[in-house]
Order: structure tokens, then C-alpha cells, then sequence
């Protein structure tokens, strides 16, 4: 295959990009478009994106599972706290802090 042929297949566009970065965005639906991605893609590029988000996701649970088991009373008053940052319902006041 020439080098043409090559540099063809793995251009990607900026549209296609656009939609890929938005999906990845989606909770929930971020996780499976990668897997889809990592596995099914035919262009290079967006198979390593696929992978590196993987990658980071694993990594970012690995360390916040960490994080419950060394420090869980901090973590646990840590969502209390964000628990209280609601907004009252009604309330037209900024949150205090």
C-alpha cells in the first residue's frame, strides 16, 4: 500500500471528531462508544483515542476506589458536604459557602 493509501485511511475529519468528543461526553453512553470504538474502528486515530479513554477511566476508578479505602470517613463527610451545596428549593440566593 502506498503511503497515500495509509495517510487516507487514518485522516480523520473534524466533523467526525466533533461527534466523537460529544459522545464521549455522555454519561454512560461514553463507556460503550469506546469500547465500540476500541474494538470496531477502522481508522487508527479514533482507535487510539478509544483505548487512551479506557485507559484513564480505569485508571480514575482504580484510585478513587483507592481513595474510599484509605480515607472513607473523609470521603464520606466530603459527599455529605456536597450533599449541602444544593441550592433550597425556592431559594433565589447564591450558595453560601
Amino acid at each position: 500500500m502506498s503511503r497515500e493509501g495509509r495517510t487516507s485511511r487514518n485522516r480523520v475529519s473534524v466533523l467526525s471528531w466533533m461527534w466523537t468528543i460529544v459522545l464521549a461526553c455522555i454519561p454512560g453512553v461514553n463507556i460503550i462508544v469506546l469500547f465500540l470504538l476500541a474494538f470496531l474502528s477502522k481508522r487508527q486515530p479514533k482507535r487510539a483515542f478509544a483505548i487512551a479513554g479506557l485507559w484513564l477511566m480505569l485508571i480514575l476508578a482504580v484510585l478513587i476506589f483507592a481513595a474510599f479505602l484509605i480515607f472513607p470517613a473523609e470521603m464520606l463527610s466530603f459527599g455529605e458536604w456536597l450533599r449541602d451545596l444544593t441550592p433550597l428549593q425556592g431559594a433565589g440566593t447564591p450558595l453560601e459557602l
